[in-house]
Formats: C-alpha cells, sequence, structure tokens
C-alpha cells in the first residue's frame, strides 16, 4: 500500500481503509493513495474501484447518504451526468470512517470546459429527485474546518486570521441569504469544476464526480468555473464553458458573490491538511494573505 494518510489531517487512514474494503468484500492489497483533501481518496487496482474515505461525523454520514442516492437516480434519467456508484449496499460505516465505492475511470484525455458545461445543462434541465435532498447551506465546510482547527494545540491559522474568515464567512452567507438568483433553483453538484469530470466510453462529454456537495440551491452554484478566480483559468476556456453552458454569469451583477464563497469554502480542505501537509499550510496562508489584502492577482495552486 501507499505511504499511511497523514496524521493530524482528520481524515481516516489504512486501518479504516482495510476494514471498509473487508466489509464491501473487496482486496485492498496494493491500493494507492490518489487524493487527500477533503477526503482521502484510494484506487483500488485489483477490483479497479476507487473508495472515498471521510471522517465519522454525523455531517459526512448524511453528505454519504445524499451522494449514494443521488447518483444513483441521475443513473436512471436519459440524459447521463452522474458517474454510477459501485453495486453493494452503501456507504460503509467503520471505525473513525465513511466509505464509498466507485468504479475507476480515466481522465485522459482531459475533460475540457466545453464538457463540463454539457453536463452542467443537462443537470440543470431536470426535476428535483422524488426523495428528500439538503439544501445547500453556504460555507458549512469552512465553519467545520476552523473549528476543527481551533481544537487543535497548535492551530493552522493564527487567532487573527481565524477572526476575519469567520467575519468574511458570516458576511457572505448574510449576502446569499439575501440575494435573488435568476437560474432559480434544483439539484446542483456545488463542486463542478474538470478535476471533477471522469471519461467514459459510452458517454461522450464524460461523468461528474465527487456528489458528496450535492443538494438543492441556485443553480448558478454550479458556474464559477465561468468566472475570473485566482487559478488564472485561459479567458478561452471560461467563455467556451459560458457559451456551451448557454448563460453568461457575468452579466448577472451579483456573480461576484459566489466566487467569494467558492474561493472561501476551498481553504477547508487545506485548514484540514495543514498541520501535516507542509505544502497545504503554505497554501493555506498564501491564499489567506491575497483574500485579506483583496489581491486578486495573487496564483493559487491546487495541492492534491
Amino acid at each position: 500500500m501507499s505511504p499511511s494518510t497523514r496524521q493530524g489531517s482528520g481524515l481516516p487512514g489504512q486501518s479504516a481503509l482495510c476494514d471498509a474494503c473487508r466489509i464491501f468484500g473487496v482486496d485492498p492489497a496494493g491500493a494507492e493513495l490518489l487524493h487527500h483533501r477533503s477526503n482521502a481518496v484510494y484506487l483500488l487496482p485489483h477490483s479497479h474501484l476507487v473508495v472515498r474515505l471521510a471522517p465519522d461525523t454525523p455531517v459526512r454520514r448524511r453528505r454519504a447518504q445524499t451522494c449514494i442516492e443521488v447518483t444513483r437516480w441521475l443513473a436512471t434519467q436519459p440524459e447521463p451526468v452522474a458517474l454510477p456508484p459501485a453495486s453493494g449496499e452503501q456507504p460503509i460505516i467503520v471505525v473513525g470512517a465513511v466509505a464509498t465505492f466507485w468504479p475507476h475511470r480515466p481522465t485522459t484525455p482531459a475533460p475540457s470546459t466545453a464538457d463540463l458545461a454539457v453536463l452542467l445543462r443537462r443537470l440543470h434541465a431536470l426535476p428535483a429527485p422524488p426523495f428528500p435532498v439538503p439544501r445547500y447551506q453556504p460555507l458549512q465546510r469552512l465553519f467545520e474546518a476552523v473549528a476543527l482547527d481551533r481544537q487543535r494545540p497548535y492551530p493552522a491559522v493564527a487567532d487573527d486570521d481565524r477572526a476575519w474568515l469567520l467575519d468574511r464567512a458570516n458576511t457572505l452567507v448574510d449576502a446569499f441569504i439575501a440575494t435573488s438568483f435568476p437560474l432559480g433553483e434544483g439539484l446542483v453538484h456545488a463542486d463542478a469544476h474538470s478535476e471533477n469530470l471522469v471519461r467514459d466510453s459510452d458517454h461522450g462529454p464524460g461523468l461528474l464526480i465527487d456528489w458528496d456537495g450535492a443538494c438543492l440551491g441556485p443553480r448558478e452554484l454550479d458556474l464559477p468555473t465561468g468566472v475570473p478566480d485566482h487559478f488564472h483559468a485561459p479567458e478561452a476556456d471560461r467563455t467556451r464553458f459560458l457559451a456551451t453552458y448557454g448563460y453568461n454569469i457575468l452579466d448577472w451583477p451579483d456573480w461576484t458573490l459566489l466566487r467569494d464563497i467558492t474561493e472561501l469554502h476551498a481553504l477547508g480542505a487545506y485548514l484540514r491538511l495543514a498541520p501535516s501537509r507542509p505544502a497545504a499550510a503554505t497554501e493555506l496562508h498564501h491564499r489567506v494573505r491575497s483574500l485579506r489584502a483583496g489581491d486578486r492577482s495573487a496564483r493559487w495552486h491546487a495541492i492534491a
């Protein structure tokens, strides 16, 4: 197996991986750690599956259950948008972890922003699922991560930065509640970007993965890929995304609200990882500094 998941991140390690695989009936031998951010994600080479491990909390249990239910329902729709989970009873609960299992699909050639726009247009045309789905709660993951960091003996962020983050987050939540959204509400992915798109031989534009944040909310939540941000995506890619989707969110006066929420939300994973990943701690401090300074020229980098 790959090196053990780092301690201090709040994410499950290999003991939880082995327990979950045993219950699900798959072999964990040779498991390869693919991602270690909001979840610990492993490739299981013997079963051609990917297992996603999250900390066992009431919130993560609800998210995992919603993720499984939503993707299974989406698989029944005429036009596919989501990779369905592996067959079997899910999610799996073990000591310290909530696990879900998924077919492994390639990500090459790299999906385009236009591919993502096609899938989101299909998703947003669907009715709400015929079962309860949580409503979007802006910045919930950030508030969770800040609370976790505050409890550590050596927090990743200083008191002053924490106070600023909480004040900024509350300001954005208040603004979100007071905002009207032109596209209306429906089922949204809530973390739609090209890293959450995989290839499938039967489906041209690919399929969306990582539905942990699936919820009912404004459809604009899935469109920040089309707005300028700290990752400095090429303008041509953003233009192609918005043209393919069929709505230019930049024409909406309040588009910066969703950009700001998306960027603050992204800090949550780095708050969790900072004590055990020096690169994540460096990126976290870089992002907080740029946000506090209002420096839109600062470039951010994803740490897997």
